[in-house]
């Protein structure tokens, strides 16, 4: 009984800390993190127009999400045949799609090791930071500016 009892202590740690371990590394693969913009003038149009590409509903809103929400992810997704479904949830976590938009133009450029895991945990870590340090009117700045920039 006491074995079982540190097996289950143990691996309740382990899955507690295995994502910000993941986050951390993911963070850690990129040469610069992006500089939040400085929030533009816009229109309300150009703002619903850059929301609607990323194919995410209206009211504009961004959701900051913890590296545990992960878990939450997959497990709303479990059913969903879209990969892109994964980062809606139902609409529980508004602005992740953008987010993650943001940071795969970002990692396009500064991405260190380029490995198909590396590119994909580097994504999500930094779509996690971008939830939780930028506003949703920065976020909405640089949709525009990458919108104008081209690839």
């Amino acid at each position: 009984m006491k074995r079982l009892l540190i097996v289950v202590v143990l691996l309740a740690a382990l899955f507690g800390a295995l994502p910000w371990a993941a986050y951390r590394m993911g963070m850690g693969n990129m040469d610069a993190g992006p500089v939040p913009p400085l929030p533009v003038g816009y229109t309300a149009y150009q703002a619903n127009a850059v929301w609607e590409e990323r194919k995410e509903v209206l009211p504009i809103a961004l959701q900051p999400i913890t590296p545990w929400h992960f878990y939450s992810l997959i497990w709303c997704s479990r059913n969903d045949e879209n990969i892109e479904d994964f980062l809606s949830c139902g609409g529980e976590y508004p602005g992740l799609r953008a987010a993650a938009y943001v940071a795969k133009r970002h990692l396009d450029v500064h991405l260190v090791q380029r490995g198909l895991v590396w590119r994909y945990l580097s994504r999500t870590a930094l779509t996690i930071w971008i939830s939780r340090n930028w506003s949703v009117e920065q976020l909405l700045a640089e949709l525009i500016r990458l919108k104008q920039t081209p690839l």
